[in-house]
């Protein structure tokens, strides 16, 4: 029979109905190929049929071939080609990406949908519905593999279809054209027939493309279904009959790569089977036949199927080669075995994401965050630790508890806690463990911890929040890039208060991110935890997070935890869940233990039943006793065993003690006791390797220290899979240490006094500082330097002075350097402060057991000797720990000089005897102060209020500006002007943003962006007394002091304020009609204000519901109708983390009142400010007479104290608590007290347990009696020729000093700020010129006695009428030139009158006497040089600059690029939109000229560049010809480096102990002295030949204490090579540097 075919479309082949067979067997079609048309045509089926090896023909067999191939060519077109989403969650980025790639003849959507329907899409109607899959992205990716396809000569293959793959993940778009982003999450791959090849291939491809390397290392799994790795015989017949095919279909290359064992196939297995190892892989396979035409067969064997890789997991699908992919419901086996899988691989992932294993793309961001959060070792361990403890099938009790059902599956968007409870050696730490894998497997996103009495660090709060906090950045992109911005602002959250981290990272960023589904935490060992009542006092604000928070906390049921638990219940719902269904797991554990026991069943199952049944559910007891079991060797030691079983644990302790006694040696008893001290005396638990190192030279040479252990030691100690060392359980210490009469007994006090004296011991070894990439590798080195003041803390304070000795000698020798420089560069640098707290401590209890022995034997000297270094090692920390973490060792030869000679560290280690050593005087205190710095904020207007941030500190002034200053160095960052008077201000909780409160307006910035970002007009009548963010940032809320609270929303694109509470509401709710407030504070939320008025209590109101939260009346008013005038409040403040309430009543009593409490507490004293810190612990009050106080927030007692002449403006403490800002009149002085650099550095466990136990760190008071702080110097010049040094400060005072040790003598008394100062060259005369205008000019008296200071007397006094610029004399000292803004004048000294004033018009330029003809000024501006005559100020002519920029300056023209960026909107203003030269600065010799100028770069911001002249290139004369003179840049490398040029140096100093120059200066010319950025003095030798990439060479650094913006613009260099900086009212003078070049 013939047949017409018709053509649909070009390239598709509509085939009528066929009624003939096929040939007797497929074995005959596959050897005889087909001759002509009618036999294609025969065959037809088997074309359909082999369409679905792929996927999609051949299953309707009662319908039209026809109908079927046309339906087929619509769906085809239909289903999209390339890569595309068919799931997305709705909010942040997926947490997993699922890739579905068709096979062979299949689409992108019919492939996965039962009969083609799309009801039956399963990755998107079924599977983002299942737990575990709603932050998985779901995508299907559709390429053209249709076989039928017309034309010949088809080039397409595996590997276009793989390249293909590669593309669109890396650069395919959204529905919103954005882009996909694929790898920034894990990838699972899931791959149907000729799919799972096209997926193998772009794995492969990708490993070796660095466009895709990234990308492709994310994959996490690959499913495979029905994949033909090795190949199908089937392929071949397909491209058989397309080759003798009459409608143009041609063989395909692709089709020919399936051939059974096809080389393509071969290379892809081979290449794939080396990389496979490094993720999941699944491989399911067809068990039906397949309908190929009439006939069925099997299109992929199961051999083909699988890859038979070690770490491949296959299974058996109930389907055929087309259902392997289709299923019918959700019900479907199939179905629920390739859900299941894909669920074990997500819970997997997140497993990974836990511990930081993220993808690639992610590697660099999570670095970040680990360094932030101090991750020292990954949270993975602990759980596997209690993972491999736990049987299959035990603990699965708990899955069956309803209260556990309750807490997991609770619909509400409530976060709730379940309370798993359980006795010692239960099973609660495996019981955690295995909750923790089902969550994991079921997809949930879980962190934990596991508090772990061993290990000081993972005791405490800190660590446990730090470690959550990693693990959730590990799989919420949002909360990464939430703490990404924490990691800009330099905060250090391992030096952190709990309280503060809770805050700033969960409360203020974790809280407020928008996610779906809720977080589970596992918190395991609750009452191991030191501060316990605190944490669960922080989970009862988990209610304020936008997601809910499902929390296991798993414990012992103490008594005060029982008692916390149920204050957190009134915030939070709890469950409780006695871990006490246990009996199966312990009969299953007992019959696992005993399986391979020597004796009958009948003897197994007494064991069974006697342990079990006197087990009481303590897992740790039936160990121990089936350990003693196990050794039996007949069925009578078994009877014995079992009658003398132990009742108790401790009694089972007991008789393990005693076996030790009896069977060990004398020598081996000793190593057994020395082992136990230090399992249970360590602050962490020790490896192997370092507990040898530990026991050396007392044991040497043990041969198996694991063995040993396990001999000496017996069951007391386990070691883990990690060779950690522990305790085998923490009743186990309890045991030993509270037994004395045992032989094995520890005690605590002497242990640690071992401890210490073995640390010490190791460190009093030569050390040779390792590299930092060597660190690891010394682990004891670093357990000594770190945990000898742990164990000095504990040591029991004897008679016996050893150890006073030894510290001694320690704390005298070479040794103590180099255990500074090695805790520096190991970035822990608080040990010292724990050295200091802990000396202090053990001198403490030193003293009081010395009391009763002799005086002879007290060891005086010693004890003050060590007292002395315990203030020391806290000052080191406070003032050089910045420096001392860059750069380990200049603990040797730098700190020492730099402090004051009274210290034991400067008398140690200060080599008064070498030649060569730095010098540093000019200070007349020689004691350690509290001082940092002192400096003017402002110098026309007043400084109003304060506050602290991370980075920066904030000070408003009466202009209506905002100051923002470096909280390191003290130097202007940035000002933010409002435009009018500001009134309140405040930041965000994250810092970003920042509102400003005027009388017009609020104004709202960006603070980093340095940005305006909107405007709101304020209302006519009202005042706000307080403005806060919402808790989201998205609203500002105001209180007024018309009894109103507004809100203003901010994402509005015309902002406004609306009122949400009104007066009248307020009055009825409060039942009574107030007065208008005249306080009003918000608390950090923003969700509770504090109300004071005149004449009623103080109140809080909650701002979300509208209600009063509480009242508080003073006690004294109690009984009456209305408060004394003494009982109004004054000052507010709230404590950011308790939510009390801190406020001075009008008679200057501090009260402290929580909201949700009736009474307060008070302290009688007369204060008029006060301030809280942020993390709550300390508050700052002051007084009128100038006094300012440090308080204990838990107990209101006062820690510290100072007074100054002038009162207190306003006060802060630092975000660290290590320093207190202060305004005083104009200036804000800044102090770090050793009290608070102590407390901010103390262990968490002092801090937590003060605050939850009322217990109390030990803090001696420091008090002060007035303290006045010298007047800051505001103008400096040192003599050319002598290096005579004057200065002049902010009350108008000139002081002389020097130029060798002579003290300073006060010259002259003014009543303005000394701005300027000059000598003239041969110092006879001395200029000085003040802020109004005054200018002094003194002359040189000759004195009678040689040996007499010099003296200068007032030669003549004028007004110059306006604020100088500059003043400079001539070369021979007859003529001074006075510049101000608007004129130059030139005076006479003879005459000792103005001689000639002219016009300033350029007033940002600086005046010099030309370098080699002295009669010659010059004036050099920007961009070019004027010169003018001595006598007359006569100008002679103007010269261009020809500047020769830097490589490093030029733009990508070649053209000099300019710095000026306005910032948008605010333009430049006329005022700061100038170039300038800020100095100039001549060498020694004359021979160069350098100019340091600037330029804007934005608002109140300018770029700095440095260009020299040489002399040479100078025009001496009038009639010079020369157009313009030369200059060139610095170097880039050098130009990159300076912060602000000193000046030059000789380079033959006239003084030899001035500097003996290095080498490389004494070849050059000129020697530049410059600050660099990391405030380093720096010089750089100039020659003529200097290169671009030359290097400065460094000499030393400023000390922390010198950092003030004040000091820096003023510090300068002599030419004889002193270095002068002001400080505190003084001048240090630091000698004999040149010639130390400084190498880390």
């Amino acid at each position: 029979m013939f047949h017409r075919f018709r053509r649909k479309k070009r390239g598709q082949l509509v085939v009528p109905e066929i009624t003939e067979t096929l040939p007797q067997s497929l074995h005959q079609q596959q050897t005889e190929p087909a001759s002509n048309a009618l036999e294609v045509h025969r065959i037809s089926p088997v074309i359909s049929s082999l369409s679905s090896y792929g996927n999609d023909a051949g299953q309707a067999r009662g319908s039209s071939v026809e109908a079927r191939r046309r339906e087929q060519s619509i769906e085809r077109h239909a289903d999209p080609l390339g890569l595309n989403v068919v799931y997305a969650p709705e909010e942040g980025i997926p947490a997993v990406d699922i890739i579905l790639v068709h096979g062979l003849g299949g689409t992108s959507q019919k492939t996965w949908s039962r009969d083609k329907d799309s009801q039956f899409f399963w990755p998107e109607k079924w599977l983002p519905l299942e737990p575990g899959f709603q932050q998985a992205r779901i995508l299907s990716f559709g390429y053209n593999a249709h076989f039928a396809s017309s034309g010949r000569g088809n080039i397409l293959n595996i590997t276009d279809f793989a390249k293909d793959l590669l593309f669109g993940m890396k650069y395919s778009l959204d529905h919103t054209a954005q882009k996909l982003e694929i790898g920034r999450a894990r990838i699972i791959f899931v791959a149907h027939s000729m799919g799972g090849l096209v997926v193998k291939k772009a794995f492969i491809l990708g490993q070796v493309d660095n466009q895709y390397q990234d990308m492709i290392a994310s994959t996490a799994a690959i499913l495979f279904l029905s994949t033909p790795h090795r190949g199908t015989n089937l392929a071949e017949i397909l491209n058989k009959i397309l080759a003798v095919s009459l409608f143009n279909h041609s063989p395909k290359h692709y089709i020919t790569e399936l051939k059974q064992n096809s080389p393509a196939l071969q290379d892809i297995n081979e290449q794939f089977r080396n990389i496979a190892p490094r993720m999941e892989i699944f491989s399911f396979f067809e068990t039906h036949q397949t309908a190929v035409g009439p006939k069925k067969m099997m299109v992929l064997e199961k051999d083909s199927s699988i890859l038979g890789y070690p770490n491949e997991v296959s299974k058996p699908l109930d389907a055929d080669h087309h259902n392997v992919c289709k299923y019918t419901s959700q019900e479907d086996p199939n179905y629920v075995s390739v859900r299941n899988a894909l669920r074990s691989v997500i819970g997997k992932v997140s497993k990974l994401e836990n511990v930081g294993y993220a993808s690639s793309t992610n590697k660099v961001d999570m670095s970040r965050v680990e360094a932030l959060l101090a991750i020292s070792s990954p949270p993975e361990e602990d759980y596997e630790y209690f993972r491999s403890r736990w049987m299959p099938g035990s603990c699965e009790w708990i899955l069956l508890r309803s209260e556990y059902h309750d807490w997991l599956a609770a619909n509400s968007g409530l976060s709730r806690i379940l309370w798993l409870y359980g006795v010692p050696g239960c099973g609660k730490s495996v019981l955690s463990a295995f909750l923790l894998g089902q969550l994991r497997d079921t997809g949930y996103s879980c962190q934990y911890f596991f508090f772990r009495f061993g290990d000081k660090a993972k005791r405490s709060v800190n660590m446990m929040l730090r470690s959550i906090a990693y693990q959730i950045a590990a799989q919420l992109p949002e909360l990464r890039s939430q703490l990404e911005k924490l990691v800009g602002d330099a905060v250090r959250l391992e030096r952190t208060e709990s309280r503060i981290i809770w805050q700033k990272v969960f409360i203020s960023r974790l809280f407020n991110v928008r996610i779906r589904q809720p977080l589970y935490w596992i918190i395991d060992a609750l009452d191991e935890c030191e501060s316990a009542q605190l944490l669960l006092s922080l989970f009862s604000s988990i209610s304020s997070s936008r997601f809910p928070l499902r929390i296991i906390l798993v414990g012992r049921n103490t008594e005060t935890l029982s008692t916390a638990l149920q204050r957190l219940e009134t915030s939070v719902r709890i469950d409780r869940l006695a871990a006490d269904q246990t009996k199966d797991d312990l009969e299953l554990y007992v019959n696992q233990e005993i399986q391979y026991m020597r004796g009958n069943q009948y003897i197994k199952t007494r064991v069974t039943e006697r342990v079990c049944g006197m087990a009481k559910g303590n897992f740790l007891w039936v160990h121990l006793v089936l350990k003693d079991i196990l050794q039996c060797h007949t069925e009578a030691a078994i009877d014995q065993a079992l009658e003398e079983l132990p009742s108790e644990l401790e009694q089972q302790y007991r008789r393990m003690e005693a076996a030790l006694s009896r069977t060990s040696k004398p020598a081996d008893r000793g190593l057994a006791k020395t082992i136990l001290t230090w399992v249970i005396c360590s602050q962490r638990a020790l490896k192997l390797e370092e507990l040898s190192e530990a026991l050396k030279p007392e044991f040497l040479h043990i041969l198996d220290l694991h063995l040993t252990i396990s001999q000496a030691c017996g069951d007391f100690i386990v070691i883990d899979a990690g060779s950690r060392i522990e305790i085998v359980h923490q009743t186990a210490r309890e045991f030993l240490v509270k037994t004395p009469s045992l032989d094995h007994s520890i005690s605590l006090g002497l242990g640690h006094q071992a401890l210490s004296g073995k640390c010490i011991s190791h460190l009093s070894r030569p050390i040779r500082l390792p590299r930092n990439d060597r660190l690891g590798t010394q682990t004891f080195l670093q357990y000594a330097a770190t945990s000898w003041p742990f164990h000095l803390s504990q040591s029991a304070a004897s008679q016996d002075n050893s150890m006073i000795l030894m510290l001694s000698q320690f704390f005298q020798s070479a040794h103590l350097s180099a255990w500074i420089s090695l805790l520096a560069a190991m970035d822990h640098l608080k040990t010292l402060v724990y050295a200091s707290q802990g000396l202090t401590s053990y001198l403490g209890r030193k003293s009081r057991a010395d009391a009763e022995s002799s005086p002879l034997t007290h060891k005086l000297q010693e004890k003050e000797m060590l007292e002395l270094w315990a203030v020391d090692l806290v000052k080191i920390v406070g003032k050089f720990g910045a420096q001392l973490v860059s750069h380990p060792n200049c603990i040797y030869n730098l700190i020492p000089s730099f402090c004051p000679t009274t210290t034991m560290i400067y008398q140690q280690f200060r080599r008064n005897n070498a030649t060569d050593a730095i010098t540093v005087t000019g200070f007349s205190q020689q004691h350690w102060d509290d001082c940092l710095s002192k400096f003017l904020v402002a110098r026309d207007c007043q400084p109003l209020k304060i506050i602290c941030m991370d980075q920066h500190f904030v000070i408003s002034t009466s202009d209506g500006t905002l100051r923002l200053f470096d909280t390191i160095t003290g130097q202007p960052w940035h000002n933010i002007v409002h435009g009018e008077r500001i009134l309140n201000f405040r930041f965000s909780a994250s810092y970003e943003s920042c509102v400003t409160y005027g009388f017009r307006e609020t104004k709202v910035w960006l603070v980093k962006e340095k940005r305006h970002l909107c405007s709101i007009k304020n209302p006519a009548h009202a005042r706000a007394l307080d403005v806060v963010f919402s808790s989201d940032e998205s609203a500002l809320i105001s209180c007024s002091d018309d009894k109103s609270i507004r809100r203003c929303l901010l994402d509005n694109s015309d902002p406004e304020w609306h009122v949400i509470e009104g007066d009248r509401h307020f009055d009825s709710t409060a039942g009574k009609t107030y007065n208008s407030p005249r306080r009003a504070v918000f608390n950090a939320l923003g969700t509770q204000v504090a109300v004071a008025f005149r004449g009623f209590p103080l109140l809080v109101w909650d701002v979300e519901d509208s209600v009063i939260v509480g009242r508080c009346e003073r006690n004294s008013d109690r009984n009456k109708s209305r408060q004394d005038l003494s009982s109004e409040v004054g000052p507010l403040c709230w404590n950011p983390l308790t939510g009390h309430i801190l406020g001075l009543y009008k008679d200057g009593c501090i009260f402290k009142w929580h909201p949700l409490e009736s009474y307060s507490q008070e302290i009688r004293t007369v204060e008029i400010e006060i301030h809280c810190s942020l993390d709550g612990a300390l508050f700052l009050t002051s007084d009128s007479d100038g006094t300012l106080k440090v308080w204990d927030f838990h107990h209101l007692t006062m820690i510290y104290q100072f007074s100054c002449h002038s009162p207190v403006t306003d006060m802060a403490l630092s975000a660290s608590g290590r320093r207190i800002y202060e305004i005083r009149d104009s200036f804000c002085n800044v102090w770090e007290p050793n009290v608070l650099i102590r407390l901010a550095e103390a262990d968490e466990k002092s801090s937590e347990t003060s605050s939850t136990t009322g217990g109390s760190t030990q803090i001696s008071l420091a008090f002060e009696g007035p303290l006045e702080l010298s007047e800051p110097l505001t103008a400096l010049a040192i003599g050319p020729r002598t290096s005579v040094c004057c200065s002049g400060d902010d009350v108008g005072v000139v002081c002389l000093s020097g130029p060798n040790t002579e003290a300073s003598r006060r010259i002259a008394r003014g009543f303005m700020t000394v701005e300027h100062i000059v000598w003239s060259d041969n110092e006879d005369y001395l200029a000085t010129a003040d802020l109004g205008g005054r200018l002094n000019v003194r002359s040189r008296e000759s004195p009678r006695d040689p040996n007499s200071p010099r003296d200068y007397s007032l030669l003549f006094e004028a007004k110059t009428g306006h604020g100088s610029q500059q003043i400079l004399f001539s070369s021979s000292a007859k003529h001074l030139l006075v510049v101000t803004v608007s004129f130059i004048e030139l005076w006479s000294l003879e005459r000792k009158s103005l001689m000639v004033t002219k016009p300033n018009t350029s007033p940002h330029s600086r005046w010099i006497t030309h370098p080699v003809e002295a009669n010659l000024l010059m004036q050099c501006c920007f961009g070019e040089v004027r010169f003018w005559q001595w006598s007359d100020l006569a100008e002679l002519a103007r010269f261009d600059f020809n500047r020769e920029r830097s490589v490093a300056d030029r733009g990508p023209d070649g053209r000099p690029e300019h710095p000026r960026q306005d910032s948008n909107p605010f333009p430049l203003s006329p005022e700061e939109d100038y170039d300038a030269v800020d100095e100039v600065f001549v060498s020694s010799v004359a021979s160069r000229l350098v100019l340091q100028a600037s330029s804007p770069s934005g608002q109140r911001q300018r770029t700095p560049n440095y260009f020299s002249v040489h002399a040479d290139d100078l025009p001496a004369t009038r009639d010079s010809v020369q157009m313009s003179i030369f200059t060139k840049e610095l170097p880039s490398e050098i130009a990159r480096t300076v912060a602000r040029i000193l000046g030059f140096v000789d380079k033959s100093p006239r003084r030899p102990s001035s500097a003996q120059l290095s080498e490389a200066m004494l070849e050059t010319e000129d020697v530049l002295v410059f600050l660099d950025h990391d405030h380093w003095v720096c010089s750089f030798a100039f020659n003529d030949d200097v290169s671009e990439e030359c290097e400065a060479t460094k000499h030393f650094f400023l000390p922390q204490d010198w950092l003030s913006s004040d000091s820096l613009r003023l510090a300068t260099v002599s030419r004889d090579g002193k270095f002068y900086c002001p400080r505190n009212g003084e001048v240090a003078v630091v000698d004999n540097w040149l010639q130390n070049e400084w190498t880390d």
